[in-house]
């Protein structure tokens, strides 16, 4: 169902969600923990504050299918949690081919949210996708954005909600995030095509929900532009 986020969406999101300047940090510990554990080359970055970035290099794990890999990466991000003093909004894994490199072909990735302590694994993201969002991506997306499955009647609420707005919002790189509740208007355009998906993605969903679970059925007219 998951799979990995570019490297661009990542950086560019965590640095939107640390809201804090860049400065590495190498906690040597746990990366030679995680170095030992996975046979590999690890290194370990606290960025911003609070967003913690994981290579993954010279691993055999590359090569693994893609549950496997969301079974370590998940693994990763939650010994990071558990290891770093303070706390995390945001954990990226990455595994490398061979060295750690910038070539996208050449990683996999994974990015993380961490909500009451436990990271939470980032939806998938049609990178090729134009227009408003998908059918298909609401469909892929939107359980793992919620807080905890809801009942089939609420989910069936949460879904036509999410589809409404997604067709009043447009574009997202056409749409103007202040129309759009939740999203971050500031700092919309310093995201990419692909991590402007996932936070409309998020942020109508968190709307719909609230939508739901306060009033049940949304009463307006479903083209009309929500907030």
């Amino acid at each position: 169902m998951f799979a990995p986020i570019s490297r661009p969406t990542v950086v560019l999101f965590s640095l939107l969600l640390s809201a804090c300047d860049y400065w590495p940090e190498k906690p040597g510990t746990l990366a030679g923990s995680l170095t030992e554990q996975l046979s590999a080359d690890v290194t370990v970055w606290r960025v911003g504050g609070d967003v913690v970035l994981v290579d993954v290099a010279n691993s055999s794990l590359y090569g693994s299918d893609a549950a496997r890999l969301k079974i370590v990466a998940t693994d990763i991000a939650e010994r990071v949690v558990a290891a770093v003093e303070r706390p995390v909004a945001t954990v990226a894994v990455t595994f490398h081919e061979s060295e750690v490199s910038e070539d996208v072909s050449r990683m996999r990735e994974f990015a993380f949210l961490v909500k009451k302590g436990q990271p939470i694994l980032q939806p998938r993201v049609s990178f090729d996708a134009t227009g408003p969002l998908t059918l298909d991506e609401i469909q892929a997306n939107f359980l793992s954005l919620a807080e905890a499955p809801p009942a089939e009647e609420r989910k069936d609420c949460i879904l036509g909600e999410i589809e409404a707005r997604a067709r009043a919002a447009g574009d997202p790189e056409t749409l103007d995030p202040k129309m759009i509740e939740f999203l971050p208007a500031k700092s919309w355009r310093l995201l990419d095509k692909a991590g402007r998906r996932i936070v409309l993605m998020q942020a109508i969903t968190t709307k719909a929900s609230l939508v739901c679970g306060s009033q049940g059925d949304y009463e307006g007219h479903p083209g009309e532009q929500r907030r």
